[in-house]
Formats: C-alpha cells, structure tokens, sequence
C-alpha cells in the first residue's frame, strides 16, 4: 500500500477503475477521516455517520469501472456523503411522522377491551366523539387519522398555525377519551 500513497488522487482513480484494491485502500484510508466529519456536522448519531461513509466507499468500490468521468476525487465522494446525509433525513422525517401516527393511535386505541371482537363498535365511537367535536378540531384530528398527516401538513391544509392545531389535536384526543370512558 505504501507503494500507492504518494500518488495523486487522479492517478488512484485510474488504478481504482482497473480494479486495484490497494489503490481503493489508498482512498478509504485518505477520506474516510474527513468525510466522516463531514457528515458529523449535520448528524449527530455516531452510527449512522459511520454507515453513511461506508455506503460511500461501497458504492465507490461497486461503480469502480463507470467512474471514468470523475474529474475531482475529494469533491465527488463529499458530495456523495451531502446526498446521503440529505435522503438521511427525507427518511428520519418519513420514520418520524410514521411514529407520531403510531403513538396517536396506540393513545386512542389502548386499553380497549371488548372492542378486538366487534371494531366497528369502535370505529362508531370515534365517529360520534368526531361528530362532537367543534367543526375545526373534528376536521383536524380527522386529517390525522384518515390521511396521516403531521401537524405541520394539517396547519398548511386548514391555513392555521401549527400550535393551534396541536391544540386542535390535543382538545380531540381529550374528547375521545371522555367519549370511550362514559361508553364504558
């Protein structure tokens, strides 16, 4: 390895693309630090940087031979780690309205018992505490719960802030556990 240190990036680059693994470990060895840190800036998951990098260098390894038009090594694998880091948090931001969806569901349908045999006895309960509800707050909580959507999306739709529709969501979730409590 030592034999390929001392070379330029572009001169690794034409090894890589013959396939030389000790001109891949040149490259690893030489960016593995630094791009690390880069993504470090953004992500503060140690792990996850980490996975980010080595994706990195994987595809680097399996798209070897179609690098050819790489002009500048360094700038091509940074800006490999921004993408990554970028679609990193499109799918945190997908996993996390997922989970506000989930909690909101298991917070209205725990500890419901006699309702696994008949759910549409259920399903009319939500509807009643919905129909309830004043018109706004109804509308929000059933943004949430037939489209999924996050607060800040239900604030867009209803043109209000997403405090109040927190609020919204707050006073329904309130409502439908009285609504389920008086029913028992």
């Amino acid at each position: 390895m030592k034999a390929l240190q001392d070379h330029t990036d572009v001169e690794l680059m034409a090894f890589l693309i013959e396939g030389s693994e000790e001109a891949f470990q040149v490259i690893y060895t030489r960016y593995v630090g630094k791009l690390y840190a880069y993504a470090k800036k953004n992500i503060t998951l140690k792990e996850d940087c980490e996975e980010i990098v080595q994706e990195v260098f994987v595809s680097i390894w399996s798209r070897r031979e179609s690098l050819t038009n790489v002009a500048t090594l360094e700038s091509y694998l940074f800006r490999m780690v921004k993408y990554k880091v970028i679609r990193y948090f499109q799918h945190s931001t997908v996993k996390r309205k997922y989970e506000e969806h989930y909690k909101l569901y298991e917070e209205i349908y725990d500890n419901i018992e006699g309702f696994e045999k008949e759910p549409s006895l259920f399903q009319n309960v939500i509807d009643k505490g919905l129909a309830d509800l004043p018109e706004r707050v109804g509308m929000a909580m059933k943004l949430r719960l037939s489209e999924n959507l996050s607060n800040e999306d239900i604030a867009k739709k209803m043109n209000i802030k997403k405090i109040v529709v927190e609020k919204y969501i707050g006073i329904a979730k309130k409502h439908l556990r009285t609504s389920y409590d008086n029913l028992i």
